[in-house]
């Protein structure tokens, strides 16, 4: 059996998992990601040499990457791996093939391939995070772009009466920290003692305040939605990320969609897509980056 070292980038972690192409996980790990480039490529090097029976390493990352060539054009928070290549930059630290793709693109692989998107041949996969993440589906394939820059969908305006600087991103109002940040707001306490897990929990419990700031944040993902689609006309929007898994979010999503399609019935040529949740959770951009490897 082949064994691939599979490995997802984010701000705080940088997890690993060692899989088959069946997807079985032979072993999970994560680390803390370093703060400078040095000590990034001393952990990578180390992860692979302490796995280096693998056929591959398969990474995802944050960032405009260029996924032929393992080059970062940007690298969101991570910015010191900017206009690097790491797979040339360590080819003796890691001799085997070593290949990168965007974290949202590689989510979207993964949903391709054996997940929410599989069948499907127009969609997007968008993963709500401390941004958002995106990536477009046509003819059953994933769009890169003509820069690799398709599907970053955090930097849409959101008040098309502004110039860009002053008009606020989806990112803004549309991302998990957005929901952390008014829900702290709204409960006077500092942003520090606010995350997820409590308001969801108070969500779920019916907690007025956590009803109305969950209404306004599906308000905006709705407003994207809708924007998007009558862009790309597709199919299925799946959403992804550790919230995608609240059954109340969802609901209240697919809820708003209708109610939007239903006011604007004969008026926009829009036609209502699915809605749902990924199928892979944490690993989804794990299991893209091998998809990336096998078979692009």
């Amino acid at each position: 059996m082949e064994k691939y070292l599979t490995i997802d980038v984010g701000g705080t972690a940088v997890k690993y998992a060692v899989m088959s192409e069946e997807l079985d996980i032979l072993e999970k790990g994560e680390v803390p990601t370093p703060k400078e480039l040095d000590a990034f490529k001393g952990v990578i090097a180390g992860i692979y040499k302490d796995h280096s029976d693998v056929k591959a390493v398969c990474m995802s990352a944050p960032g405009k990457i260029d996924s032929k060539k393992g080059y970062f054009f940007t690298s969101g928070a991570l910015g010191y791996l900017n206009d690097h290549c790491l797979p040339e930059e360590m080819k003796e630290d890691i001799p085997v093939p070593f290949v990168i793709e965007n974290d949202a693109k590689a989510a979207a692989l993964a949903e391709l391939w054996k997940g929410s998107m599989k069948g499907y041949q127009s969609g997007s996969v968008i993963t709500l995070g401390t941004g958002i993440g995106g990536s477009v589906i046509l003819d059953g394939k994933l769009v890169r772009g003509n820069t690799f820059a398709a599907g970053e969908f955090s930097g849409i305006a959101c008040n098309w009466n502004k110039n860009y600087q002053e008009a606020g991103q989806w990112a803004e109002v549309g991302s998990t920290t957005s929901i952390v940040k008014n829900y702290a707001a709204v409960k006077n306490v500092p942003v520090e003692e606010m995350n997820g897990r409590i308001f969801f929990e108070d969500a779920n419990n019916g907690v007025e305040e956590a009803i109305k700031v969950l209404d306004e944040f599906c308000d905006a993902i709705v407003s994207g939605i809708v924007s998007l689609q009558l862009i790309l006309d597709v199919q299925r929007f799946s959403f992804g990320g550790g919230i995608s898994k609240q059954a109340i979010l969802m609901d209240t999503i697919n809820r708003k969609l209708d109610e939007v399609f239903e006011a604007n019935k004969g008026k926009t040529p829009a036609t209502r897509p699915e809605v749902v949740a990924c199928t892979f959770g944490n690993d989804a951009n794990m299991i893209g980056a091998l998809y990336h490897y096998l078979y692009e």
